[in-house]
């Protein structure tokens, strides 16, 4: 065990990341978004959804559920932050385009399904779909992250993240 600031943390922690939605992996650096590419809210990659069910990236406790429901918050035991980010720009999106099927406080699991959304609706009115997901303060927390590109099945293992 290793001390760190408020406590102590196990000194090597590895945990599964699966693919919230089916399409392509894609690296952080290709998204049409430059503070997400250029990884200010974190490490973590990207899909390119062809399929509108929308599952838990990682197991942990529901922190956030945008009032927009383009974005959900997960809290990993590790002490991992995780943001998912349904679509580039969303926030904007009028509602009904997202159907969210959790709450906050709630615990979920990696591949659990938590949402759907609507990505032909996001495309008809010009919104970039790609969904995104970044470890808010893995950079803090030092962690690692190992992502497998290409086609994904959704709530399929695509990676680790490693403290």
């Amino acid at each position: 065990m290793a001390w760190l600031k408020f406590g102590f943390v196990k000194k090597s922690d590895s945990s599964t990341i699966v693919a919230p939605v089916e399409g392509e992996v894609v690296d952080l650096l290709k998204v049409r978004d430059p503070v997400l590419a250029q990884k200010n809210l974190g490490d973590g990659f990207a899909i390119e959804p062809t399929d509108n069910f929308i599952y838990a990236p990682v197991s942990g406790q529901i922190m956030l559920v945008a009032s927009t429901q383009h974005a959900i918050g997960i809290r990993m035991t590790n002490g991992l932050e995780v943001l998912l980010h349904l679509g580039l720009n969303t926030s904007m999106i009028p509602s009904g385009s997202f159907h969210i099927r959790v709450k906050r406080g709630q615990e979920v699991r990696g591949g659990q399904r938590i949402a759907a959304a609507n990505f032909g609706r996001i495309r008809a009115r010009g919104f970039d779909d790609t969904v995104v997901v970044t470890f808010i303060n893995s950079e803090e927390l030092a962690a690692t992250l190992k992502i497998d590109y290409g086609p994904v099945a959704g709530g399929h293992r695509i990676g680790q993240v490693k403290l």
